[in-house]
């Protein structure tokens, strides 16, 4: 059974003293202090993570260098990609709904050039020239207005052109989840809209309803990250 969890403690502070760029020579009393642990538990740690391949032990004459294995690093990678992804989902919100017909509103904004430019410089793609809507089921509504306090959304101004006026957009980064796949994608709080705060339109690089096969009905689950 592997103790990788055990000894993750002890590869960060190794890790902390190079040991990650080569063979290096370590203060074990340093190490003792930082852990806050005993003399027995450290050489128990040490010959632990030696013993499953975590790390290596070099001689130098009667000197001991320690280095991190690659699966040590490979440890380490896991480890960090498991807590960016908690932390960053830490501020998220998580709204969930069935998918219902548009009345075609969104797509009026990814037909104006001024709108698709802010929607690529706030989410990093042009989306897919029509959206998603979505009935967020009832006890989800009152997250709409939590959302619009918090004040994490990207805010797109009223827009005026040939005496058309276009109203204001906030989106938000989100993740889409539909039949068990995820598409990165935004959420839009459109201020003039026929739509009440049930109806959630989202949009993507692709067209939601084939890259999640979906069809009305359907289950959709949205986090929009903070």
């Amino acid at each position: 059974m592997s103790n990788e969890y055990e000894v993750l403690p002890l590869l960060i502070e190794l890790a902390k003293r190079s040991c990650l760029s080569g063979p290096k020579r370590i203060s074990k009393v340093e190490i003792l202090k930082s852990m806050g642990t005993t003399p027995w538990k450290l050489r128990k740690l040490l010959d632990i993570a030696e013993e499953e391949g975590y790390i290596e032990k070099k001689y130098f004459g009667r000197r001991v260098y320690f280095a991190i294995t690659q699966r040590g690093r490979d440890l380490l990678s896991r480890v960090y990609d498991d807590l960016r992804r908690v932390l960053n989902y830490a501020n998220a919100t998580v709204l969930r709904g069935q998918v219902v017909p548009g009345l075609g509103e969104g797509a009026i904004y990814m037909s104006i050039p001024m709108y698709v430019e802010a929607f690529k410089e706030i989410l990093g793609f042009e989306p897919y020239p029509g959206t998603l809507n979505v009935r967020l089921v009832e006890e989800d509504i009152p997250l709409r207005q939590t959302l619009r306090d918090k004040k994490i959304g990207f805010r797109i101004n009223p827009y005026k052109a040939n005496r058309e006026e276009y109203g204001g957009v906030t989106v938000y980064k989100a993740i889409i989840m539909g039949n068990g796949v995820s598409i990165s994608g935004g959420a839009l709080d459109i201020d003039k809209t026929k739509h009440g705060d049930e109806i959630l339109e989202l949009i993507a690089p692709v067209r939601l309803r084939d890259e999640l096969h979906l069809k009305d009905g359907d289950t959709v689950e949205v986090t929009i990250l903070g």
